[in-house]
């Protein structure tokens, strides 16, 4: 359900030459709002046809944070409430998007320093910080996108701020100006011309500075503003029942020096229970395994070498302080251990969860593809680990920015492993220690992550011709590495493409993370078919529960 709220400019009557605090605020709130009805399009302007469209969600949730961090502000101060505005959407910068749209915000508010108004001169020195602020956030910055937008913007402003006088008009050419850039973003980048969209983001800041300009221009504008039920919910955690656990023990030890390897090792124990993670590294193995026998788990490992670094957790009794996707209970928070690491991790899926949780990580964020974290909530998570440093694992390439920034405003020592997908997440986790340097520990988690190779299989959300491939909407679309190429109409198929494309002769492991909406009848019969595709290599297959993707697959 949508509300109408009628919003009239009584306040911006006559000519306006500079902007006062009370006239910027609402401003500000008024192209929030006026950005809300075009989230939905903006997230439509997606070049891969999966389903994480969320550009101009992740957007309207950063500016809505912005405007809730003035909304009771009474400052007379221009500068105090930029300040205030940019801070805001730092905290609730989500994805890719709106990281890159706060560092814009925080560009233009530290360009200005004024305090009772605010004339066209400084807008336009504002406009340029932004776009010069946003290209040095960025490690490789691409033409194309939102930072052409802003560049061009911002070269335009400084270049008409003698020539216009008058507030609504300057707004008026740098409106039009973002316009036209957006337009030619596909010139600039071929995947949006092949997709036949325009950049995302970059549509996302002109609808924001159309905002401004309109609520200038207008002396009466009726706007749709979403109702509460209406806005993208939170990722923020949230307590949920747990379900009965097949197996009761999580059980890991370290082998050193095995007299077998990996692979041998592995044909030992997996009839033991699930879950099962073997990791080999220099002189030692790593075991992780859910069972209801962990002493014949030990036996089988003694069986292999020395074991070290034992440890049995009986998850059944852990499970009323699981701290998968809910916040612990004041009860069961212990107290703060000051030399050790903490871990959080971002991930969806109530079998991917539980092994997180199972493999030491403190606290999960539901969230990952198509509900990107705040900043915010990722400061939350690391307040509430009981750890002076802390491991961030994004799962999720459009989770990475707001994780790095992050460790800019977090007060703890925070390194974030730039873990891509959640098998790439649980890889690293078989690496971590909570004792230790934590910097030696991020690159060992880093390396082991990066000897994952990942596979998905999803469906096309709209027609599209990517990479001379002839995607329908409804295609089924297998992912490798991120990229789409495989499209049939069969999971079974793309699946079984997927593991022929990603398996190379070093392999020795394909693990199956199972999605929400497969039934077991589907489960076994791809266990079937993969099962004579990779005769000689372990193939584990595991319920991850996760929405969106039928499979994820991962080699190692």
């Amino acid at each position: 359900m949508r509300s109408k709220n009628k919003v009239k400019q009584s306040n911006t009557k006559g000519k306006l030459y500079t902007l006062n605090a009370v006239q910027l605020k609402e401003a500000l709130k008024f192209s929030v709002d006026y950005f809300a009805d075009f989230k939905e399009e903006i997230d439509r302007l997606n070049v891969f046809p999966v389903p994480d469209g969320d550009t101009g969600t992740n957007m309207y949730l950063t500016l809505s944070k912005a405007v809730d961090e003035i909304e009771g502000l009474t400052t007379e101060s221009v500068s105090e409430l930029l300040e205030s505005f940019a801070a805001g959407a730092l905290m609730g910068a989500r994805g890719n998007s709106g990281v890159i749209f706060s560092q814009l915000l925080r560009g233009f508010s530290e360009e200005i320093k004024a305090e009772d108004g605010l004339g066209i001169a400084e807008i336009a020195s504002g406009l340029d910080n932004a776009a010069a602020v946003a290209y040095q956030g960025v490690m490789k910055p691409t033409e194309g996108t939102i930072l052409t937008v802003a560049r061009e913007v911002g070269e335009t402003a400084l270049s008409l701020a003698e020539e216009k006088k008058e507030v609504d008009e300057f707004l008026q050419a740098v409106v039009k100006q973002a316009e036209s850039t957006v337009e030619k973003t596909p010139q600039l980048l071929s995947p949006l011309k092949e997709a036949g969209v325009v950049d995302a983001g970059g549509r996302g800041y002109e609808i924001f500075l159309e905002g401004i300009y309109k609520y200038f221009a207008a002396d009466d504008i009726t706007h749709s503003k979403p109702a509460e039920d209406d806005i993208a919910s939170d990722s923020k955690a949230e307590s949920k029942q747990l379900p009965s656990l097949e197996y009761k023990y999580c059980t890991e030890f370290i082998i050193k020096e095995p007299e077998l390897n990996s692979k041998e090792l592995r044909g030992r124990i997996e009839e033991y229970g699930a879950s099962l993670l073997v990791v080999e590294g220099n002189g030692f193995i790593k075991v992780h395994i859910h069972s209801n026998n962990p002493g014949l788990v030990l036996e089988a490992g003694l069986e292999a070498g020395s074991l070290t670094g034992i440890k049995i957790d009986n998850m059944e009794e852990e499970q009323h302080e699981n701290r998968v996707v809910a916040k612990e209970s004041e009860e069961a928070v212990k107290e703060e251990k000051k030399d050790r690491i903490g871990v959080i991790a971002v991930a969806a899926g109530e079998g991917i969860i539980d092994l997180f949780d199972s493999l030491g990580v403190d606290l999960v964020i539901e969230g990952g593809q198509s509900m990107n974290p705040s900043t915010e909530d990722l400061l939350e998570a690391i307040r509430e680990v009981k750890a002076d440093k802390v491991i961030i694992l994004p799962n999720n390439k459009n989770v990475i920015s707001a994780a790095k920034q992050v460790v800019e405003v977090a007060d703890k020592e925070i390194e974030v492993v730039t873990t891509k997908s959640m098998p790439e997440g649980i890889a690293a986790m078989m690496m971590f220690s909570p004792a230790g340097r934590l910097t030696e520990i991020k690159e060992m988690m880093e390396e082991e992550a990066g000897e994952v190779k990942t596979g998905e299989v999803t469906y096309a959300v709209c027609d599209s011709d990517l990479n001379d491939l002839n995607i329908a909407e409804g295609d089924i679309l297998g992912l490798v590495e991120g990229n789409i190429e495989v499209v049939t109409k069969d999971r079974i198929e793309a699946a079984t493409e997927i593991v022929d494309k990603l398996i190379e002769l070093e392999d020795y492991l394909v693990t199956i993370y199972v999605g929400d909406e497969v039934e077991e009848k589907e489960v076994k019969r791809l266990e079937e078919r993969l099962e004579d595709e990779v005769m000689e290599l372990d193939l584990e297959i595991c319920n991850g529960g996760q929405p969106l993707y039928y499979y994820l697959i991962a080699v190692e």
